[in-house]
């Protein structure tokens, strides 16, 4: 007579939610914009900066940062605005005036050395931007 063996896995978050939510062992970290609504000029450099509490990351960790357009003006033939993101600060240039707004998202990352990696969204918000002509 032959058995068959039925071998279920199931990954830790799952019988776990909130460590689904928070993959990151204690992962206590917040992420703040220093200003929500900024001003700037065409084709003048304007800095996005975030502030880290507390300001020490954990170690082995580095950050994420997604912007995604919510709101813009009409382009035309203006070039797409230039955009560096990076933690603590993200550029972004703009090549047309108008009023811009993005949801940004910034993500703690570690990755270990055994392959893998974990995130946690740290900060989940959104940014105006007004460019003057």
């Amino acid at each position: 007579m032959l058995q068959t063996a039925v071998l279920l896995c199931v990954p830790l978050w799952a019988a776990n939610p909130v460590a689904e939510n928070r993959p990151l062992a204690n992962c206590n970290y917040k992420v703040q914009l220093v200003q929500d609504n900024l001003t700037g000029d065409v084709g003048e450099e304007i800095i996005l900066s975030f502030v880290l509490d507390p300001p020490q990351p954990p170690q082995g960790t580095f950050f994420s940062v997604n912007m995604k357009v919510l709101q813009k003006p009409e382009l035309g033939k203006a070039a797409k605005p230039k955009l560096l993101t990076g933690f603590p600060n993200t550029s972004a240039v703009f090549y047309r005036p108008g009023i811009y707004r993005y949801s940004i998202v910034v993500s703690l990352i570690a990755k270990s050395s055994c392959g893998g990696v974990k995130a946690d969204t740290i900060f989940d918000g959104e940014v105006q931007i007004e460019v003057n002509p």
